[in-house]
């Protein structure tokens, strides 16, 4: 069984931990455990019933009111208000609620909403990225376990999946070719399906090569293009830190040809430590910049 220390409980929530307290001792919301050193445990029930009172409180409802309610009823009410409610905070909670209770339908119903009052970009930038974000902490401090993680990623996927395939095809570009790529071993693919997205969505030809491809493989991509290509990547976990300046080097040397070009962002080019980039790589410091000047 999962168990979660208070410090989770804020991660989760955004309430603070003397409020949880107070909300425990006045109105007995919570059952937590203590160890022998008097160490609160909560497990997922109270985490759910923490996220679900939060909620409620923060669309308006008194913590009296929502105290009184059994935990059947405070469900429900938290589905009707999700379903009606468009606020980037709130459907933060909602689907951290799906993933808990690895409820797809919650997720679909939240998700569709939002997108249907903000669009799908939006969704992506505005939701699922700070979600992912949060998610990530979590994930770090063994607040939740991986299958909570691989639930929502993959719910995400079929999210911009489905997404890409709703767009008209683009016609096949004969001035630029855009070759979307992860490097071997890389599987961090969000993303690249992302971007992958917003080009097409742009009308932009693109050829989608996915997770864990091998530089060998790039230099035949390139033998059947004779039109000019940007090779786009995202560089997540791999390379390694100490690989990485022999990695971008050896990348250029196989493709060098003048109408080639890179654009690269990702975590790991925050470790080049001032190694400039190979002629005809462009970095950017983050994924925002790279939309930025994908729309630019």
């Amino acid at each position: 069984m999962m168990r979660f220390q208070i410090r989770d409980l804020e991660e989760f929530s955004g309430i603070k931990a003397h409020t949880i307290r107070m909300w425990e001792k006045r109105y007995n919301l919570f059952s937590p455990d203590r160890t022998g050193t008097n160490i609160r445990n909560y497990d997922l029930d109270d985490l759910k019933a923490l996220l679900n009172v939060a909620y409620l409180n923060r669309n308006g409802f008194k913590i009296s009111k929502i105290a009184a309610m059994d935990n059947v009823a405070r469900d429900q009410l938290v589905r009707e208000v999700a379903v009606t409610k468009n606020d980037g905070g709130d459907i933060l909670d909602s689907l951290q609620m799906a993933m808990l209770s690895f409820d797809e339908a919650l997720f679909d119903n939240v998700t569709t909403k939002y997108r249907l009052a903000h669009g799908f970009s939006a969704l992506v930038e505005q939701v699922f990225v700070p979600l992912l974000e949060r998610i990530g902490v979590l994930w770090q401090t063994n607040a939740i376990c991986p299958a909570h993680e691989h639930f929502l990623s993959n719910l995400i996927r079929q999210k911009l999946i489905a997404a890409t395939d709703g767009l008209t095809l683009p016609l096949r570009d004969t001035e630029t070719a855009h070759v979307l790529f992860l490097p071997e071993n890389e599987i961090h693919e969000l993303g690249l399906l992302y971007v992958n997205y917003l080009l097409r969505s742009q009308g932009k030809h693109t050829v989608y090569l996915g997770q864990s491809v091998p530089r060998e493989d790039l230099k035949q991509v390139a033998g059947l293009f004779s039109q000019r290509i940007v090779f786009i990547t995202i560089l997540m976990a791999t390379p390694q830190a100490h690989e990485l300046p022999a990695y971008l080097r050896e990348l250029r040397e196989d493709l060098p040809a003048e109408r080639i070009s890179f654009w690269l962002t990702g975590q790991q080019l925050r470790k080049l430590d001032g190694h400039a980039p190979p002629k005809g790589m462009q970095l950017y410091g983050s994924m925002a910049e790279l939309l930025t000047g994908i729309r630019s």
